[in-house]
């Protein structure tokens, strides 16, 4: 029996085939997320997350793409997330201070004008964005989402990143 019947499965209320995909699967679930992590403990919790959203989602799942590809998507997702969780305290810091009152003026200046910009965007956009940069998700995952194409959503995403970068370059 394969993966994708073994879901069907799952999604009739049958857990022994989430037992099957776990042996199936666990060893190289486990492999990714060590090699994502560097820590097997927390490798090994995010694996029993990836299993356990795997249940969790089973009515939604679709049997386009093979299930290992869904296994490793939801593996790598984890794993990033856990990476930024972690370095966020870190990460986390206020803006250098300026070396004058006219350099903080443009500094602040700067500031607003990506915040104005990033508040220009339409709802797609914003979606884009957000999904991306803030969510970790796919490309594919977006396009998905949005309705548009693959193509669409990467170049929509490029051009988005592309005039932020360049307001927040702009000096007056």
């Amino acid at each position: 029996m394969d993966d994708n019947q073994l879901m069907a499965r799952l999604a009739a209320g049958e857990t022994a085939a989430l037992e099957e995909l776990i042996l199936r699967h666990r060893g190289a679930a486990l492999q990714q997320a060590r090699s994502i992590l560097k820590d097997h403990a927390l490798a090994e919790d995010m694996v029993q997350e990836a299993f356990a959203r795997v249940y969790l989602l089973r009515h939604k799942y679709r049997p386009d793409f093979a299930f290992t590809t869904y296994l490793r998507v939801l593996v790598r997702n984890l794993c990033i997330d856990q990476l930024r969780r972690r370095k966020m305290p870190d990460d986390v810091s206020p803006p250098a201070p300026a070396d004058s009152a006219e350099a903080a003026y443009w500094q602040k200046e700067r500031r607003s004008r990506l915040w104005n910009e990033l508040r220009a965007l339409d709802q797609t956009d914003q979606a884009l964005l957000t999904g991306y940069a803030l969510e970790g998700r796919s490309y594919r995952e977006l396009a998905q989402a949005t309705g548009l194409s693959l193509p669409t959503v990467k170049i929509r995403l490029h051009r988005i990143r592309k005039r932020l970068r360049d307001k927040e370059c702009d000096d007056p």
